[in-house]
């Protein structure tokens, strides 16, 4: 009998110990070039769970979230127009840091990434061509 209610509880503390971290719920803002939060939060090296919904509903409007180092927004923009369709515009490259795969309108990725360890400011963007002068953001690490 002991051993019945002691399972409830250990599942409970299981799963309180897998919250850790920080959990981020980011969209895209109808059928524009935006993202709801343009600003993020997150400490140093902190894990970070991110869930990213496109709600659009053009189908013109694919849409990725893409972090990068700062001061690579132009790089990394550049990188993934010559990446292509094939890759999806994200581009193999060390200046990203994160992303999230390309999401057509009603589609919805989850990431898990760990914070860069430094503190600063580390823009995001999305990468499908024409999309990062207007969708970007910034995680701030504090």
């Amino acid at each position: 009998m002991k051993t019945q209610l002691l399972l409830p509880v250990l599942g409970a503390l299981l799963a309180l110990s897998s919250c850790n971290g920080n959990s981020v719920e980011l969209s895209s803002v109808g059928d524009t070039m935006a993202y709801d939060k343009t600003t993020l939060e997150a400490k140093p090296g902190e894990k970070v769970s991110l869930t990213f919904h496109n709600v659009a509903t053009s189908p013109a409007m694919q849409h990725d979230w893409v972090l990068v180092k700062p001061g690579k927004v132009n790089d990394v923009a550049n990188a993934a127009l010559a990446a292509g369709p094939s890759k999806d515009y994200i581009p193999d490259s060390q200046d990203i840091l994160a992303h999230t795969k390309l999401t057509k309108p009603g589609e919805t990725d989850t990431i898990e990434f760990t914070a860069p360890s430094a503190p600063g400011e580390y823009p995001y963007i999305c990468t499908y061509p024409g999309h990062f002068a207007l969708m970007k953001g910034v995680l701030v690490v504090k």
